[in-house]
């Protein structure tokens, strides 16, 4: 199968630097070094990998372009391909869900000021902005897949892993056949058609804007009754910001022609902040 990635950039193994554990998700992510450049080394067990899943983080991850998304670089494999691997870029701080606040006690513990928040919710829309200009759309935003980055002085968002990303052109959405998203952040079209788009996103980035104000929303298998949770957390966002409440009920409209596109979410929420 190893054929199948060979037109993608291949990398010696004996140049590679493999350090530190960070990461024990669906695959072991390591810190590493490639060429004195600090880089992310992703393990999978070469028998075992999801070839379709490694081929779109490649073909996705080589060639975006924004600062915003996630670099590839390319992959490798030990000399008795016991396990393959995937070079990308080195984030050089926490995902989302673990910036946002801390376990303690078995307890998470979420508390952030309002000026945070709002700087949050900006970058991540500038993030799926860039990644809609590159006609990228991702089937699976979650705060997993949110990072945050510093560089000298700045802090910004990066989106992160393609396995379910797909290149939309048109803007019609494409048949991935199965529901890719993560529960909670499920659109009522994904759910029902297996159909990624823009707006599908969009859905989910307003589930997300909810998290970042009042913090992570525990969901449910069922798609109704996350939703249900997902209302009641709005109800308790209105007391505190209604003009905020008003534009995450547009995201998460039934009707995803109802939706506002990246555009005008953005314009919406500068006059908001």
């Amino acid at each position: 199968m190893i054929e199948e990635l060979s037109h993608y950039n291949f990398i010696e193994y004996s140049d590679l630097n493999i350090d530190e554990l960070l990461d024990k998700g669906n695959a072991e992510v390591f810190k590493g070094k490639y060429k004195d450049d600090e880089i992310a080394i992703k393990k999978y067990k070469y028998c075992e990998y999801d070839i379709e899943t490694i081929s779109k983080e490649l073909h996705i991850g080589c060639n975006v372009k924004s600062k915003r998304l996630m670099k590839t670089y390319g992959y490798s494999y030990d000399k008795n391909k016991e396990y393959l691997y995937l070079i990308m870029e080195y984030i050089n701080s926490k995902d989302l869900f673990n910036y946002m606040g801390i376990y303690c006690d078995d307890e998470y513990i979420y508390n952030m000021p309002k000026v945070v928040k709002y700087s949050i919710i900006h970058s991540i829309l500038k993030a799926i902005r860039d990644m809609w200009f590159e006609d990228i759309v991702h089937g699976d935003l979650k705060l997993l897949n949110f990072v945050v980055q510093k560089c000298d002085k700045e802090l910004y968002i990066k989106v992160i892993d393609y396995g379910t990303c797909e290149y939309d052109y048109r803007n019609k959405g494409i048949n991935k056949g199965y529901v890719c998203s993560t529960d909670g952040y499920i659109s009522p079209e994904l759910d029902n058609t297996y159909i990624i788009s823009h707006k599908s996103d969009i859905y989910a980035i307003g589930v997300i804007i909810a998290e970042i104000w009042c913090g992570y929303i525990k969901a449910d298998e069922n798609y109704k009754k996350s939703r249900n949770i997902l209302l009641k957390n709005l109800r308790n966002i209105k007391e505190e910001n209604g003009e905020l409440e008003k534009i995450i009920r547009k995201c998460i409209e039934l009707d995803p022609t109802k939706r506002p596109d990246i555009n005008k979410l953005i314009e919406m929420f500068n006059k908001l902040s």
